[in-house]
C-alpha cells in the first residue's frame, strides 16, 4: 500500500522538511536528515519480534515509536517518501560481500531513482557506512568517500576507500524486483540462525559532522578526527546509551534481554 498524504505530511514535519521543487539536492536533504534522525538497528530481529513490511507498519514503529529499523523498513519507507512525492523510484535487491568473495543471499533493500535521464542509488539502510546522498549508477563513478564500479558479472559494487584500497559494501544489479523478493530477504534477515541480524547487535546514526556506531557491546563515537572508544559492561549502560545518543524509547528488561544475549 502507498504511503498516504497524512503518513508523509507527518514523515516530512518530523524531520523539519518542506516540500519543493523535485531535485537532487532535495532527495540529499531528506537521506541527510533521516539518517541523523532515526537510527538503523537490529533490536527487533534479537528480540524475536515481526518485521512487518507493511507501510502503515514501518511508519507506526520508525516514525512514530522510534524504534528505528534495519534496511528493508528504512529503505521501504525512502522509497515510498521519495514515490509520494512524484519522484520515479523503484526498488532493488543486493548482496551484502562486505570485501568478500563468498556466495550470499539477497538480503539488502535499495532505491533507484531516476531523475533527469540519470540514475542514481539511494540507500538510508546501511548502518554506519550508508551513503548520505545520491550516488550516480554508471561504471565509473567516483567520490571522495565512495566509488561505484561493474564487475566481470557486471554487478556494480559500491566501494569505500581505505588504507589498502578499496572496500566493496554490497554488489546489485538493475533486474527488476518485487516485494516478493523483499519478503523472502526479511524473513532470511530475521529468522535464519546464522543471519548477521539474529547474532548481533548494529546500532547506528549519521550525522552531518560524525558518526555513531555500536556494534554488541562495543561503542564508537567519531567526529571529525575525534574518536573514542566505549566498552559497554552493563545493560544499564546500553540503555542509557540507546535512549540519549540514539533517541530510542526502550524498555530496560529488553535491553537487559539483549545485553544477556551478546554474551552467550
Amino acid at each position: 500500500m502507498n504511503l498516504n498524504k497524512n503518513l508523509l505530511k507527518h514523515y516530512l514535519e518530523e524531520l523539519g522538511i518542506q516540500k519543493q521543487k523535485l531535485s537532487l539536492a532535495f532527495v540529499q536533504e531528506i537521506q541527510q536528515k533521516h539518517l541523523a534522525h532515526f537510527s538503523f538497528n537490529s533490536i527487533a530481529v534479537l528480540l524475536g519480534k515481526e518485521i512487518s513490511l507493511e507501510i502503515e507498519n514501518i511508519v507506526e514503529k520508525i516514525v512514530i515509536q522510534k524504534k528505528g529499523g534495519y534496511c528493508f523498513e528504512h529503505n521501504a519507507l525512502m522509497y515510498e517518501v521519495l514515490k509520494a512525492l512524484g519522484f520515479d523510484v523503484r526498488l532493488l535487491v543486493g548482496k551484502v560481500t562486505l570485501n568478500q568473495e563468498i556466495d550470499v543471499p539477497r538480503t539488502h533493500r535499495i532505491t533507484l531513482l531516476r531523475f533527469e535521464h540519470d540514475e542514481y542509488l539511494i540507500d538510508v539502510g546501511f548502518g554506519a557506512y550508508c551513503p548520505t546522498f545520491p550516488i550516480k549508477v554508471s561504471s565509473s563513478t567516483e567520490y571522495d568517500t565512495y566509488r561505484l564500479t561493474q564487475n566481470e558479472d557486471e554487478d556494480y559494487e559500491l566501494q569505500v576507500p581505505t588504507t589498502d584500497g578499496y572496500f566493496t559494501l554490497y554488489r546489485f544489479n538493475l533486474s527488476r524486483y518485487t516485494q516478493a523478493d523483499c519478503v523472502m530477504g526479511n524473513f532470511y534477515s530475521s529468522n535464519y540462525k546464522d543471519a548477521v541480524f539474529m547474532n548481533n547487535l548494529v546500532v547506528s546514526l549519521i550525522f552531518e559532522d560524525g558518526v555513531l556506531s555500536l556494534r554488541n557491546r562495543t561503542y564508537h563515537k567519531t567526529f571529525g578526527d575525534k574518536k573514542e572508544l566505549i566498552q559497554i559492561t552493563s545493560y544499564k549502560q546500553l540503555h542509557g546509551i540507546l535512549e540519549s545518543d540514539f533517541f530510542l524509547r526502550m524498555d530496560e528488561e529488553e535491553v537487559e534481554k539483549i545485553f544477556v544475549r551478546l554474551a552467550e
